[in-house]
């Protein structure tokens, strides 16, 4: 659903307790810190004024003691506007927890967001465009502070590998700042963060060093500047990363090839250093598209099994790396030590489990695994276990 609200303000979208990774996700709940917990809004925000509480969630609120037919009255502030609310478990077979607001923060919700309201009076299902609310804790336990974000996102005005030039971006965006020229550009009015990267350097240029092999994106960039700040935080502050890519300076223009998530970064040894960024794609790549996609990658395979596509499902990817680092599973193998910052991020993703592509937990039953592994399991009918391969090499 596109909608029209307004961007966010700068004081919104930096939080000083935030955390640049997310501590924990469950469902439509991001916890970005001690003090920070995000929710999608959904029907049951904009028509029931309510909101569940997942089981991973509770303890954000310190709910773990709760017993069914609790309620829990709490204070939400909305700029200077207090609400009242409360906590409840309901009495059902399944117990389940919520959050809910009276008819006075249900009206200041759905004058805010009229389009939303209208849309969730015949929708049932998420949407993951729509509205974000905010909830900061206080020094007082039974009072939190309220913050409504509407994302606009510059991604979905872009193709998935189609060739821009920076006039045709100016036109398409209406982008006057000569900003744009530059390595990094925030488009006015969006939660987004354009990166126009390089990967072959003319001589005379400034020797940033960037390769994507469709699996993981290499740059290089002044941490302390405003690109590290802008990379390293971009889940915090709600910004997505939308990469320009081209492999030499005198092509006709940049390829955008999808939005990406950071995943590390490691500083230059000595002042003036640059520092090397990983980052790695939340889109798929289309299959045959050689052009981009070095040698060897499997995302140029024609012939991928569910099992594989699932495997290759960035999603899952980013939430096993983040769950269990880049060493391979089996042996150990890590590709950063044995080739250095040429191999960072490197590693394969192996799902033993039926995990459904897209689901909330796929990274419990997946595991990082280094190529030569990957290949003695999938060679087996039926596969090895990752317990069988180990026993096999020990």
């Amino acid at each position: 659903m596109s909608t029209h609200g307004r961007s966010r303000g700068a004081e919104q979208r930096r939080d000083e307790d935030a955390d640049p990774a997310i501590l924990r996700e469950s469902h439509s709940w991001r916890i970005l810190s001690d003090n920070v917990a995000v929710k999608r809004m959904d029907r049951s925000s904009f028509i029931h004024h309510e909101m569940a509480i997942p089981v991973g969630i509770r303890p954000f609120f310190n709910l773990e003691t709760m017993v069914v037919g609790e309620k829990r009255q709490v204070i939400l502030t909305h700029g200077v506007i207090e609400y009242l609310a409360y906590f409840e478990m309901l009495i059902e077979k399944n117990p389940r927890t919520r959050l809910v607001w009276k008819s006075d923060l249900q009206n200041l919700i759905q004058d805010r967001f009229p389009a939303w309201t209208v849309f969730f009076k015949t929708h049932a299902e998420s949407d993951d465009t729509a509205p974000e609310m905010k909830i900061k804790k206080t020094r007082s336990p039974s009072k939190f502070l309220l913050f409504f974000e509407e994302e606009k996102r510059s991604s979905r005005s872009l193709e998935l590998l189609k060739i821009y030039s920076r006039e045709e971006l100016k036109d398409t965006f209406q982008i006057t700042d000569a900003n744009i020229r530059n390595g990094i550009h925030i488009p006015k009015d969006t939660s987004s963060v354009w990166l126009f990267l390089t990967e072959e350097r003319s001589p005379d240029g400034i020797s940033f060093r960037n390769h994507f092999d469709g699996q993981v994106l290499q740059l290089e960039g002044q941490f302390k500047g405003k690109i590290g700040g802008l990379i390293t935080n971009h889940e915090s502050e709600g910004n997505e990363i939308v990469v320009l890519y081209r492999r030499k300076k005198r092509d006709p223009g940049f390829r955008y090839v999808g939005r990406f998530s950071y995943h590390t970064h490691t500083p230059g040894q000595f002042i003036g250093d640059l520092t090397r960024f990983i980052l790695y794609p939340l889109d798929v790549v289309p299959e045959g598209t050689g052009d981009l996609i070095a040698a060897g990658s499997s995302f140029g395979s024609k012939e991928r099994s569910s099992d594989t596509c699932k495997e290759q499902d960035p999603l899952i990817r980013i939430r096993t790396i983040r769950s269990h680092g880049t060493n391979c599973a089996v042996c150990g193998f890590s590709f950063a030590e044995k080739y250095g910052t040429y191999g960072e991020g490197s590693i394969e993703i192996h799902c033993p489990d039926p995990v459904l592509k897209g689901g909330r937990d796929q990274e419990n039953g997946c595991v990082p695994i280094c190529q030569n592994c990957h290949r003695m399991i999938h060679k087996a009918d039926p596969m090895l276990t990752i317990e069988e391969l180990k026993k096999i090499i020990r």
